[in-house]
């Protein structure tokens, strides 16, 4: 579904506005920058973490762990989406498990991920267990609410089980997917690098934030936050570009 007749960059671009002319009304009446700091002291923090040694390495770690966990959960989510979709005992079976990972809250699963496992690799479970819920019911979504006029003409010319896996019902998972994949990875990576913050392994976006929380460098921390938005808005773009060499020969592109 192509979005960007909604998009409009001059209104995008005063919403930005204000939001910067807002933060600086109320960081320089504030004056604290424990608080709220200054923009000039964000973007000195972020030149500063730039120019670290272990800058590369945290971002490094954490997308990897983002990817890692985004693809493992995607894989698992659509093959089990699948065999669901034709199989009313697993569809049944699934239903409480799945109910029970969309329902724990975020906070204790990561408590949970780091007392089962060491900090390195806790943050892939509980990126796994995020994302998960959303693709496993996406997958079956895709499936059980196809078009049913397709689904007729499959039948009636009776096209093999494989034939009907591969040419139409993966491509329906495809697109189905492309529409929340980038949405899914942002959380994805969110959720990690909170698990990185309790965990604290060697290298990761989590562990530095949670560095410069000790130090009550409030500072440090939003810049950390401006890094990571601004590393979701890469990936995003690249995730749209995949998808869209993906479908191109389907019904539309991502926007």
């Amino acid at each position: 579904m192509k979005n960007s007749s909604m998009k409009d960059k001059r209104i995008i671009f005063i919403s930005l506005l204000i939001i910067v002319v807002i933060w600086i009304i109320l960081s320089n009446k504030i004056n604290n920058s424990i608080y709220l700091p200054k923009i000039s002291e964000i973007l000195i923090e972020i030149i500063s973490i730039v120019k670290e040694k272990q800058f590369l390495l945290n971002i490094i770690n954490s997308l990897l762990r983002g990817f890692i966990s985004f693809f493992i959960a995607l894989i698992i989510a659509v093959f089990l989406g699948i065999v669901s979709s034709f199989n009313k005992f697993i569809y049944n079976f699934l239903y409480p498990v799945n109910s029970i990972l969309k329902s724990i809250p975020t906070i204790a699963f990561i408590l949970i991920a780091l007392i089962w496992l060491n900090k390195n690799y806790a943050p892939y479970l509980i990126g796994i267990v995020i994302a998960f819920p959303i693709l496993y019911e996406t997958t079956i979504n895709s499936l059980i609410n196809g078009n049913s006029y397709l689904n007729e003409m499959v039948e009636a010319f009776r096209v093999s089980f494989f034939d009907k896996l591969f040419n139409i019902h993966i491509q329906s998972i495809i697109i189905s997917i492309s529409s929340i994949a980038t949405s899914t990875f942002s959380l994805v990576l969110k959720v990690v690098i909170a698990g990185e913050v309790y965990g604290q392994p060697s290298y990761g976006i989590g562990s530095a934030i949670q560095g410069e929380k000790i130090n009550f460098n409030t500072p440090g921390i939003f810049a950390w936050i401006i890094i990571v938005a601004m590393l979701c808005y890469v990936t995003d773009k690249f995730i749209i570009c995949f998808l869209n060499i993906l479908i191109k020969d389907r019904r539309y592109m991502i926007d």
